[in-house]
Parts: structure tokens; sequence; C-alpha cells
């Protein structure tokens, strides 16, 4: 790898409800690679084979050293991105984050 952000546009469109460490189900949308320019009222996770291994948003990135670190590493590898509203609250942003990172995708539970 090249270490340069490449996100993979594979099955690009379309939405899917993913579970939490919680139980909580989000819907998120597919990100294709030519419109991931991230927002700020957003909410992003990136997908490597199936599993969620960052999640955040924009401003994590630019204020967390570590975080953007992680995204490099990910977007690097080739992950998908998927994107939702984000919470207003940074606590609520904080406990997404961590009820998402590390959960497996069931492909069963997908929304059209």
């Amino acid at each position: 790898m090249d270490g340069s952000a490449s996100i993979n546009p594979k099955d690009a469109g379309g939405a899917l409800l993913w579970t939490g460490r919680s139980g909580r189900r989000y819907l998120m949308s597919r990100v294709v690679e030519e419109r991931a320019r991230m927002a700020a009222a957003q909410f992003y996770a990136l997908v490597e084979h199936g599993v969620i291994r960052w999640a955040g948003t924009a401003e994590d990135l630019i204020a967390d050293p570590m975080s953007r670190q992680r995204f490099r590493k990910v977007s690097a590898g080739g992950a998908q991105m998927l994107s939702m509203a984000a919470p207003g609250e940074p606590l609520a942003i904080m406990t997404l984050a961590w009820d998402l990172e590390g959960t497996r995708q069931y492909p069963d539970r997908n929304a059209a």
C-alpha cells in the first residue's frame, strides 16, 4: 500500500442496518468515493472485512491525532465508508463510536 486514502466504492449506494454492542440498530448510508467529503453534521464509520474499524466525526480527525492515524491506516486498506447523521452532543458522539467500533456486519439485517 502506498499510504494514500482509498475508500472502496464497491457495493456503493443503498443503506445498511448495523447493530451496535448495545443492541441498538443504526441505519447507515454507504458513501461513494467521489462523494467522500466529510461534513460536520455527519458521523462516519470505516468498515473493513465486515467489521467497523474506525467510527467518528470530521472533528475527531481534526482534534485527535490518534483517531486521525487510525482513520488513515484503515482507509489506506480499502475500507468502505458509511455515514449517518451525527448526534448533537459530544458525549453522544463518543458513546456512538464506542457502540459501533469493533462490531460485525450481519448481512441478513441489511436495509434495502
